[in-house]
């Protein structure tokens, strides 16, 4: 019987396994509602901007729009912290302010509920939009992009131009295996100790929760997390090689501890040998590898070209969580995005 890694408890008992779904839908319910806000330069960091009207939609539809959608265990707000404000104001203004950002459950909900309830909230008038996204956002942007009616999702369908993928598993990430769970919320926990970059506190309340989940015998309630594991199902049924049509960019990041400093201070937690063995010797960002960021074997939506990539080098000293708040980021987001 598979058991939840430290736990001892069988994962497999419906009953526990109904506990921790109803505990952890219930939890983002309160905690990480869905919600479709407005981003502007004025409360692009701010959690309470208020939710999108009639008014904000027929604005949005008045030429092509700017999506931002975070990645697990974070929201908008704290996803695109690290932007830096000359960036997002530019990028607004060549949006002529049609932008806007999807707050959504990333621990119970797998990428296609997420879509599923995106497309329930789109008014009748289509929208034409780019996408930024970070990590587990961007297979919420290619299930909008690629699948939605392959994974059975109604209409409307907004027309996606280009996508901006930072730091996404689009291969997966082994840390999402059953086996490899608590090591990859141990290793989050540490980066934002060692790296803090947004409102870390509603990280880790999102962290914990994962764990409360896992300590009491059950995976069921993640399937969120589920949806970034490599052969799993979702991944799977995304990965089927369907082109897009989008024009995909991507940034992703190798991590290695600079200089002896750094490496006795991190030695033996984030870039330790278990790590290295989880991740088989492949780059990584401590959370999703480098060449699954911009090469997916069989799918014909890739590899992204060179001239459309990113690729962050180990010596800068960037990490999962802080690749917005790297200087060439925000210039290739604005080398690539305008809203013509």
């Amino acid at each position: 019987m598979q058991t939840a890694q430290g736990a001892g408890l069988p994962i497999t008992d419906p009953i526990v396994g109904a506990l921790g779904e109803f505990f952890t839908e219930r939890w983002e319910t309160r905690n990480r509602p869905y919600g479709l806000r407005d981003f502007a330069p004025a409360n692009f960091r701010a959690a309470g901007a208020a939710p999108l009207g009639g008014a904000d939609w027929a604005r949005l539809a008045q030429g092509r729009a700017l999506l931002f959608i975070h990645g697990t265990f974070s929201t908008a707000h704290a996803a695109f912290a690290g932007l830096p404000d000359p960036v997002f104001a530019e990028l607004y203004r060549r949006y002529g302010g049609r932008v806007f950002a999807f707050n959504h459950f990333t621990l119970s909900h797998d990428p296609r509920r997420n879509v599923a309830w995106l497309l329930d909230q789109l008014p009748d008038q289509s929208l034409a939009v780019d996408i930024v996204c970070h990590s587990r956002g961007g297979l919420v942007a290619r299930t909008l992009a690629e699948h939605p009616a392959a994974m059975g999702l109604g209409t409307p369908n907004p027309a996606v131009g280009k996508i901006v993928f930072v730091g996404v598993p689009n291969a997966g990430t082994p840390l999402a295996d059953p086996d490899h769970l608590v090591t990859m919320l141990d290793r989050l926990t540490t980066a934002l100790n060692l790296f803090p970059t947004g409102p870390v506190e509603e990280t880790l309340e999102a962290i914990i929760t994962a764990v409360k989940v896992i300590g009491h015998g059950t995976l069921q309630g993640l399937e969120g997390l589920a949806s970034m594991q490599p052969g799993g199902d979702f991944l799977a049924r995304l990965n089927v090689g369907a082109p897009s049509g989008a024009g995909y960019h991507a940034i992703g990041a190798d991590f290695a501890p600079v200089g002896d400093g750094w490496k006795a201070l991190i030695s033996g937690t984030v870039a330790d040998a278990v790590l290295d063995r989880v991740f088989e010797e492949v780059p990584n960002d401590l959370v999703v590898p480098e060449p699954g960021v911009f090469a997916v074997p069989g799918c014909a939506a890739f590899p992204i070209p060179d001239a459309r990539r990113l690729p962050v080098p180990a010596s800068a000293g960037v990490i999962h969580t802080t690749l917005f708040g790297y200087p060439p980021t925000g210039e290739r987001l604005l080398d690539w995005l305008t809203a013509t």
